[in-house]
């Protein structure tokens, strides 16, 4: 089987995690897999993967729009794989001339309400459309009346799980490797023993809200002194400059650390989010929306639990995991979608019922480890199979009614 992706790939962000773990299911199957790839510069990429950079043709086309009929002309795929959001799928489906040329399936995520009426023609055309949440695939139904299946993200469960004894990390220090086995260690080699850690780790942009992040922690750290917010992110990026921030709120390294080692795209490695999330006395997401929320999940495999919105995909990502905050109101975004804004009150609310709880913090833990097992790639990766499976089979018989 020829697959086509369009999506993230060669880049450590959300999709491109996503892209990586199902190709490589998929490869094992057999499937020769190509990848018109978003935020790809054409560096060397280990994997199954053939990548093709969006961006080859035309540096301001940044999804590889002049790319798509090219490449589906050349290739030939038996299934057309479509990982975006909607607004990218309907302007990519313009350069199509309105019709996918192949069998396609879109995996699309969905983090707000009232969808506009061309994202949702733009679903109607593919031949199957899959959801990442039950959120999103309640409201392609209520909106246009798409049946949408649904398939959650998995979790990296090698890579990412509760430190013990008995499964430990190991963490390089200079010339020490380091093997750390508890919470403690975890703290103690970043530096932050004793400290209440609040780890944020989403991209640094408007969506994802640093902003009340910010706001919140503020007002937490002034009554406990010992409390201590670590950023995983781009410090500058889409979101603005969160060093600006800090200063307005004048968080210094004594409160705060922001920490990426590499860009948006480049990212680290997944050992190391391991050691921040096991460090982490708990993950605070001010998203105003997710279409999943991988983050969240990881989370939880790690025995984190999480502060977020019920809202959205979210709800049902962090479940019994962590404590779910109705949001103060929705409001219209730029693209016509209704996000949810947080209520930062009750927020600050949850987090201090949180430190005061280590009890409470050890039985959400425990849940949140149980919750995160639902999340497994292996799973993700054989719906889709049986998928493309499927759409295949009228195709073949056409061609093998042509051949007689």
């Amino acid at each position: 089987m020829k697959l086509l992706i369009w999506s993230d790939a060669g880049a450590h962000t959300g999709y491109g995690t996503v892209t990586q773990n199902l190709a490589e299911r998929w490869a094992k199957r057999g499937a020769d897999i190509h990848v018109l790839a978003t935020n790809y510069l054409g560096d060397p990429w280990p994997g199954p993967m053939k990548l093709y950079p969006a961006t080859k043709v035309d540096r301001g086309d940044v999804f590889g729009f002049r790319r798509l009929a090219e490449l589906l002309n050349r290739l030939k795929p038996d299934v057309f794989f479509v990982l975006h959001d909607l607004y990218v799928v309907a302007d990519g489906l313009k350069t199509l001339q309105g019709k996918f040329p192949v069998p396609t399936v879109l995996y699309v995520p969905v983090d707000g309400m009232y969808l506009p009426h061309e994202w949702l023609n733009a679903a109607r055309a593919a031949h199957r459309v899959v959801a990442m949440s039950k959120y999103g695939q309640t409201r392609l139904k209520i909106e246009g009346d798409i049946q949408a299946e649904m398939l959650w993200h998995g979790v990296e469960h090698q890579l990412l799980y509760q430190v013990s004894a008995k499964r430990p990390i190991y963490f390089q220090q200079g010339s020490e490797r380091r093997v750390l086995t508890n919470k403690e260690e975890c703290k103690q080699a970043l530096g932050l023993t004793g400290r209440f850690v609040i780890a944020a780790v989403n991209r640094n942009s408007i969506r994802k809200n640093y902003y009340d992040t910010f706001r919140i922690f503020d007002r937490f750290r002034r009554v406990h002194p010992e409390a201590f917010l670590f950023i995983h992110a781009v410090q500058r990026d889409e979101g603005g400059d969160l060093g600006v921030l800090a200063q307005r709120y004048g968080l210094t390294a004594e409160h705060l650390r922001i920490h990426n080692a590499g860009d948006t795209y480049t990212g680290v490695g997944k050992e190391w989010l391991t050691l921040l999330y096991n460090a982490a006395d708990v993950k605070l997401s001010t998203s105003m929306a997710e279409g999943f929320g991988l983050t969240d999940a990881e989370s939880l495999a790690c025995g984190t639990p999480v502060i977020a919105q019920d809202f959205s995909a979210t709800s049902e990502v962090v479940g019994p995991g962590g404590i779910l905050v109705p949001p103060a109101r929705h409001f219209t975004t730029a693209r016509m979608v209704d996000f949810a804004l947080p209520d930062v009150d009750k927020m600050y609310d949850a987090l201090e019922h949180l430190y005061q709880d280590s009890k409470l913090r050890r039985e959400l833990a425990e849940k949140a480890i149980a919750h995160a097992q639902h999340f497994n790639w292996d799973v993700t990766a054989q719906g889709f199979w049986e998928i493309f499976k499927e759409i295949q089979e009228p195709t073949i018989m056409a061609l093998n009614a042509s051949n007689r």
